[in-house]
């Protein structure tokens, strides 16, 4: 989004604080929904299955743990950084926001979801887009960051289960 683009956004946020309001609880419960369904995914697997569940913990771990050094070595600006706009989520952090972690999370969550059980599965995909949509419009992130997190979100499920499968 350009700084025109961001404006009204903004704008429209501030003269309406029951919308600020639902786009900050949004940004809340989006995050904590994938970051509650990941551990009870592990839990199920437990008693189901222990080579998945080693799968599940240790590829995005590392993925986890590669997108966040990528991110401090590229170290792109945010968009409250780069244009002249306060953001609508407050956030004090300067740069790193190539991709979104928030983003790759839940798309990383809900693609071992979906290898598990579909209906969890999409309805985590579907969360990751409406987060997506709200860390752009909240100001933390250009679209380019949201983007690249889901890809590589859902690059590195399909890598977890795809180990899973030839072990």
């Amino acid at each position: 989004m350009n700084l025109e683009q961001y404006t009204k956004i903004n704008n429209f946020f501030i003269r309406h604080s029951t919308a600020f309001s639902l786009l900050l609880t949004a940004n809340r419960l989006l995050t904590a929904c994938g970051f509650l369904l990941y551990p009870l995914l592990l839990c199920l697997l437990i008693k189901k299955n222990i080579a998945m569940l080693i799968s599940f913990i240790a590829i995005p771990a590392l993925c986890f743990l590669a997108v966040t050094i990528f991110r401090k070595v590229v170290n792109k600006k945010r968009p409250y950084e780069k244009l002249p706009i306060q953001s609508l989520i407050k956030k004090d952090k300067k740069g790193q926001s190539f991709p979104s972690r928030h983003v790759f999370s839940i798309f990383l969550i809900a693609t071992l979801w979906f290898c598990f059980w579909k209906p969890v599965g999409i309805f985590l995909f579907i969360a990751g887009v409406f987060l997506a949509i709200v860390r752009v419009i909240g100001g933390v992130h250009f679209v380019t960051d949201v983007c690249a997190g889901a890809l590589l979100g859902v690059l590195a499920g399909l890598i977890s289960n795809y180990v899973f499968l030839i072990c």
